[in-house]
């Protein structure tokens, strides 16, 4: 269970809560603390939401922690909880661990305890009643029905306990306090023998009903006042609740259960010499108890699967709320909405910010127990990344206009599809996408535009601002979808290589458009907001789509689209500048 540490307290994990960070500690080491005990990173509540619990590994905690284990820190939390005086907290706390462990002794005395200290005290007496039956010879259980009664007003009932509890432990402090505070109250002085308490006891008996009889045999045994004095003080400093307390007043339980944390911490063995006989059951249902499991022997791949792909967690993230799916999984979910897909609370926050870390712990965990299959879900996914690299057989398309080769193309992604289109296209490592006109009755032209990502910058809703530039042209083969988006095969287009006499001819040619084009930048008021024109290239076939300024030139002409593509699909260079020429021809007859 070594993997289920707290990085923070050094005990198996209790309540986890998986930071930002994507490290995990229990919910109480986090409220002491201000940074996080792996990275340092400081903490902060994402969203402006209180410390959730990790639903997942509380899930597999619960599944994999032995009975022992989970009680033992339940009463740990519940001894803290007392401590601070946190009742209200405590109680909750209480009755999940006696839910969970009916039979814990030790458990139900202090939810005895925490019930009279919140004065209820009818509650507190049914849990020392329950204790009774469960340990008859348990002097603990008596005096906890004593101190019960005897906030009730019920005095005579709980000199009657607490003469139980001294028979069976004659040395049990709290319950001679208990006793002398009862003849206190009946206006008897206090004796400063043994011989002297008899006498009051007798005198009380006169006017009451209690059986002193069965009183008076363990206080033979033990002189409430003898030199042993120094022996019962250091039991008493072992009790955590003082009849003479009031229930309002948590302060001397507070310094009683500090003490006795103290002592546990310095002796291992059980300090609590007053409840041999509680700490005996416990001992006993201890053994009960299944041994520790082995975490292959009790967890299965269902139980780290994620609930939107039902596949073995990839790359697990976990968000504010407590939920844990893969990364994608969850990203592709916010590209609709941005809610948790289970409980539905807003993510706008945690959107915002845009790191999504690994839960470490659950990574850490399917490593330990699931390593081939660990192995087989990251080969899936190099897989899946391997044929969304492929710039052939599986180009992703963005239907929206053309683009053209070496030009800028600007994108305000928004759509769920494009976003994830994306994402997929920077983890691939190809930052590159085709882009392609719609075209009603295909989805898209037969002819596109490769785009290389330059720069992409996500906002804080999702959406992102895209600078791409234009690669190559292409001609699709044949069409499909991908989880939304467009795809297709495609091939690339190359521009037919020129020879001898046909290539001098088109370099006249390209020299004759582009002094058409210096001239248009001189005269028309289309080319206003431009300074220059492309610079000239030497070697007009040095790229297969063709010199620059051509594609340029297109780009800025408030041309049709669908003429635009029609010159964006031809290889020939000498019929792409012939179109040039004409339509620079009809600028310079236009010059106003």
């Amino acid at each position: 269970m070594e993997i289920f540490r707290c990085p923070s307290c050094q005990q198996t994990l209790w309540e986890p809560v998986t930071l930002a960070c994507g490290h995990t500690f229990c919910k109480k080491c986090l409220k002491v603390a201000n940074r996080c005990h792996i990275c340092k990173q400081r903490l902060k509540l994402r969203g402006g939401q209180e410390l959730r619990g990790n639903t997942l590994l509380s899930s597999l905690l619960d599944k994999c922690l032995d009975m022992g284990t989970k009680v033992k820190r339940i009463t740990r939390d519940l001894e803290d909880l007392i401590s601070v005086r946190q009742y209200e907290e405590a109680v909750k706390v209480a009755c999940k661990g006696v839910a969970m462990a009916p039979e814990h002794v030790p458990l139900r005395i202090l939810r005895s305890q925490v019930y009279l200290c919140l004065k209820q005290f009818s509650e507190s007496l049914r849990e020392a009643k329950v204790i009774c039956d469960l340990q008859p010879q348990n002097p603990e259980a008596y005096y906890r029905k004593g101190i019960a009664l005897l906030h009730m007003e019920k005095k005579e009932e709980a000199l009657k306990e607490f003469q139980r509890c001294l028979a069976l432990n004659p040395h049990f402090t709290t319950a001679h306090l208990g006793t002398e505070q009862i003849l206190k109250n009946l206006s008897c002085s206090l004796p400063s023998s043994l011989e002297d308490f008899v006498d009051e006891v007798f005198s009380m008996s006169r006017r009451s009903t209690v059986d002193t009889t069965a009183l008076l045999a363990p206080l033979e045994a033990a002189n409430i006042r003898s030199q042993d004095c120094g022996t019962v003080n250091k039991i008493n400093e072992d009790k955590t609740i003082s009849p003479l307390v009031q229930p309002s007043d948590g302060t001397s339980i507070a310094l009683n259960q500090e003490k006795r944390k103290r002592k546990e911490m310095d002796d291992p063995t059980p300090p609590d010499k007053e409840r041999p006989h509680s700490q005996e059951n416990w001992e006993h249902h201890k053994d009960c108890y299944p041994p520790i499991p082995l975490l292959k022997d009790v967890l299965s791949l269902s139980d780290v699967e994620c609930s939107l792909c039902i596949r073995m967690f990839f790359e697990p993230v976990t968000t504010p709320c407590g939920h844990t799916f893969c990364r994608e999984c969850l990203e592709r979910c916010m590209d609709h909405r941005p809610y948790c897909p289970l409980c539905k609370q807003c993510l706008r926050e945690y959107l915002r910010v845009g790191s999504y870390p690994i839960t470490a712990i659950l990574q850490d965990l399917m490593m330990t127990i699931f390593p081939s299959e660990m192995a087989d879900r990251k080969q899936i996914h190099l897989t899946e990344i391997a044929e969304m690299s492929n710039l052939v057989s599986n180009v992703p398309i963005f239907v929206c206009t053309v683009a053209f080769p070496g030009v800028p193309c600007p994108l305000h992604v928004f759509e769920p599809r494009y976003r994830l289109m994306m994402r997929r296209c920077l983890e691939t490592g190809t930052k590159s996408f085709g882009m392609c006109l719609y075209e009603s009755g295909k989805s898209f032209s037969d002819y596109g535009c490769m785009l290389e990502i330059q720069h992409l910058e996500f906002l804080p809703d999702g959406r992102s601002l895209v600078e791409t530039v234009g690669r190559r042209r292409f001609r699709v083969l044949q069409r499909g979808l991908l989880d939304g988006y467009h795809k297709a095969e495609i091939e690339y287009l190359v521009d037919k290589k020129l020879e001898g006499e046909e290539l001098q001819e088109v370099q006249r040619l390209h020299d004759m458009v582009y002094q058409q084009l210096e001239e248009c930048f001189s005269h028309h008021m289309a080319f206003t907001h431009y300074a220059s024109p492309p610079p000239k290239e030497d070697d007009i076939q040095a790229s297969p789509d063709g010199p620059h300024w051509c594609w340029w030139l297109l780009s800025v002409l408030p041309l049709d689209p669908t003429y635009q593509m029609l010159i964006l699909s031809m290889t020939s260079l000498k019929e792409r500048l012939f179109h040039l020429k004409h339509i620079l021809s009809v600028f310079l007859q236009n010059r106003s």
